[in-house]
């Protein structure tokens, strides 16, 4: 058992030895815990791994030891420790410690003990401890002293807590010699417990819990107190004269006065992650109330932000971060401040000057002429640098498209200017099952105010526009495009535009072409959407005279959220991406609810993954130590070996005695390859199986044989490999022929030679 002992800290840290503290943890099953928090003092936290953490460096003395419980019920201890050594300390989600010290002189006989539990605590030099026992029992310690043969007790009742921050140290008690405790239960006449009751001797005093209990520590025994019970400065009943003797000090204590005062009042806004903007603040309150009073903080004056009687209030945030809100119901009898603090986390302004964020999405409704009409999802998933129509780099939003016309492998993407959002390129590829069709286009916007280059939504609204486009499309037969334009830009403020029933107060952008006035472009541009809510292009290329693009939805997201799509796979490895959250510090990425990443990367790669569905999970944790949950996706893995590939033989023609090397690709964690050949009547036979990716052959059939190799790899077997060639010659067939080679060689020679002497017998012969 771990002993707590209470010291002071030396003054000079930088010449004491440092200690660490660590241990296991355990959920309320007794089971290891999932990722759980430990913090000591101002220390930096440190997570846990399979159940175990260390936490190093720490200076010897008293210290408040903190384990958050994130991934068992968000549940959270804390306690007070000593450290003089090397500590080992292990935590049970939802049970906690009682400590504290017995003050004592060194003659003095000395025990103390749990009363409900039958346990004796060892002391070391005065400090103690019982537990780890469930929060929210009620226990009694027994401290006793025998000092000059006289024996007193003090009897102390508490409940088990789990701590908080304000009140870390809130089971730690200290006894001393000659004090003692008065505690009990105050109810009213009908037996329900009052809870907030003041309990007061005009120096000690207490606050009744949400049973009704009450504790007054450390009073002088044989001393007779005067005891008060109020609420809002309102008499429960007369004062109570009590005299404190040595032993148990049960007081239970009944109201007399049936003062109404106001209900519980509960916030109905939920702790969440809001953008800097304005939210509303809502609460349900109880009878008897007359009005409310909202707190930007602490209770207390100085953080009022609304007195009334209404049960809603619009707050609007000056800065980002946590703000923590309390609410306070009155009557002319007093008030109740027993609600739970309200936490709403504002997100800051993007990090950059950039007005997207990764994650953001829009929803439109496309109609073209001809008529025609689909749904389309743009996801912005990064920024890139390219050139754009006229040559010039630009820094762009890379946009990910869906689409409810897509085939299940059609990909898209856009390219969009970070200072005007218009297209800089575009890409779209078909599904490989459909054809090969794709379609790149790449587009230049030169914003000129009286020939100065200009932007479009800062400093002074251009005036012209230099447009450029060129076309490719991939499609055999197909003609590609081009456009250079000069363009009119007329721009009006404060335009109120209306798509599927939502208006919005709009930037309308007009561009109108310079050579046949055709107004080419209408955009309309709302600030809080941060985007274009409606479009009309009437030079959209092929296959329309005129797309409109009409909002129908859209998300500025307010917690975590992948970058990566659900999808379909056969591939066991594959990355999963998310989007940088606001004042995130630490991202968790789980896998089926189990934790397999936690870090400040945006990434992960998923390896080996097992065939069947895989839903992962994202949080992100704020600097003060806040979880935001966020998106999930669902990853369905199909895994199928890729094929292996024979390398090529060499000589394709060998004779029956000869050996054949054959060799093919290598395929990670594969359990075994299998080598099939097939000779010229068509017979299959299995030639090798095994692990090498290689194998040495002979007694191959007689004329041509086909090689083909597959693999398996986690019981999924690859299709086979493209076929290679052999031919086999048998090695009689094969002497005979080259025994005659060699005949018709030396009959060659032969003639070779008499027909090069003929000619010089003839010139003898003359």
């Amino acid at each position: 058992m771990l002993l707590l002992p209470y010291s002071a800290m030396a003054e000079n840290d930088s010449e004491q030895p440092t200690y660490r503290v660590y241990g296991s943890l355990f959920n309320d099953l007794g089971e290891q815990a999932g990722s759980t928090s430990v913090k000591v003092n101002s220390f930096d936290s440190v997570w846990s791994d399979d159940g175990e953490y260390e936490i190093t460096g720490l200076p010897q003395g008293e210290h408040i030891i903190r384990a958050y419980f994130m991934n068992d019920g968000h549940t959270v201890i804390y306690r007070t420790i000593f450290i003089d050594s090397d500590t080992e300390l292990d935590f049970h989600q939802g049970s906690n410690w009682i400590t504290g010290t017995l003050h004592h002189l060194q003659s003095d006989i000395v025990s103390i003990g749990l009363m409900e539990k039958n346990e004796q605590a060892s002391l070391t030099e005065s400090r103690f401890e019982f537990g780890p026992h469930p929060v929210g029992e009620y226990c009694t310690l027994v401290a006793e002293w025998e000092r000059e043969s006289v024996v007193t007790s003090q009897y102390l009742r508490m409940r088990i807590e789990e701590g908080s921050s304000s009140m870390p140290d809130i089971n730690h008690v200290e006894f001393h010699y000659g004090m003692n405790n008065i505690y009990g239960f105050i109810s009213d006449a009908q037996g329900t417990p009052v809870s907030g009751a003041l309990v007061s001797n005009g120096i000690v005093s207490t606050v009744s819990n949400n049973d009704g209990f009450y504790l007054m520590k450390n009073l002088s025994i044989d001393s007779e107190q005067t005891i008060t019970i109020q609420q809002e400065e309102n008499d429960l009943l007369p004062p109570v004269q009590y005299l404190v003797t040595s032993g148990e000090n049960w007081l239970n204590l009944t109201t007399v006065t049936d003062v109404e005062f106001p209900g519980n009042v509960t916030f109905t806004t939920q702790t969440q992650t809001v953008l800097m903007s304005p939210f509303s603040l809502e609460w349900d309150g109880g009878d008897y109330t007359d009005y409310y009073s909202i707190y930007h903080g602490e209770v207390g004056e100085d953080n009022l932000i609304y007195r009334g009687s209404f049960e809603q209030f619009e707050y609007t945030p000056s800065q980002a971060g946590t703000h923590e809100f309390n609410i306070v119901a009155h009557n002319s009898n007093g008030s109740n401040e027993n609600s739970p603090s309200l936490v709403i986390i504002v997100l800051p302004n993007p990090s950059s000057d950039l007005v997207w964020q990764a994650g953001m999405s829009w929803d439109y409704f496309i109609s073209h002429t001809p008529e025609y009409f689909h749904n389309r999802t743009y996801t912005m998933i990064g920024t890139e640098t390219i050139q754009d129509a006229f040559g010039r780099e630009q820094e762009t939003f890379l946009v990910r498209i869906s689409d409810d016309t897509y085939l299940a492998e059609e990909k898209a993407f856009r390219w969009f200017d970070v200072s005007n959002l218009l297209t800089v390129k575009s890409y779209w590829v078909d599904d490989p099952a459909s054809s090969s069709y794709f379609q790149e286009g790449t587009m230049g916007w030169q914003f000129t105010t009286q020939g100065e280059d200009a932007e479009l939504f800062s400093g002074d609204a251009p005036d012209s526009l230099h447009f450029n486009r060129t076309n490719i499309i991939g499609v055999p037969g197909h003609p590609n495009g081009y456009d250079d334009t000069e363009n009119t830009v007329i721009i009006e403020e404060n335009v109120e535009v209306t798509v599927f029933g939502q208006s919005y107060l709009t930037t309308y952008i007009a561009i109108s072409d310079d050579n046949d006035d055709v107004l080419s472009w209408e955009l309309w541009y709302n600030s809080s959407v941060r985007n274009y809510v409606k479009i009309i292009d009437r030079l959209p290329g092929s296959h329309s005279d005129t797309v409109v693009y009409e909002l129908t939805g859209y998300e500025i997201p307010t917690k975590p959220k992948f970058i990566t799509e659900s999808s379909t796979t056969n591939e066991m490895d594959y990355p999963i991406e998310w989007a940088e959250f606001p004042s995130a510090t630490l991202y968790q990425v789980l896998e089926n609810d189990q934790i397999i990443y936690e870090g400040t990367n945006l990434h992960f790669n998923i390896t080996n993954a097992a065939d069947g569905s895989h839903i992962y999970s994202i949080n992100a944790f704020t600097d003060i130590g806040y979880l935001i949950e966020g998106d999930e996706i669902e990853v369905i893995v199909d895994f199928i070996p890729e094929n292996p590939v024979i390398n090529p033989i060499g000589e394709r023609v060998y004779s029956s005695i000869e050996t054949i090397n054959v060799s093919w690709s290598s395929t990670p964690n594969a359990d075994w390859y299998s080598l099939m050949v097939q000779d010229s009547d068509g017979n299959v036979v299995e030639m090798y199986n095994g692990t090498d990716a290689f194998v040495i052959l002979s007694d191959l059939s007689i004329g041509q044989n086909r090689m083909r190799v597959n693999v398996m790899v986690n019981d999924k077997v690859s299709d086979y490999s493209s076929s290679e060639f052999v031919t086999i010659e048998d090695q009689n067939d094969a002497e005979e022929q080259s025994l005659t080679s060699v005949t018709f060689a030396i009959t060659s020679i032969s003639l070779l030679v008499v027909s090069v002497l003929i000619p010089f017998w003839r010139d003898d012969d003359v």
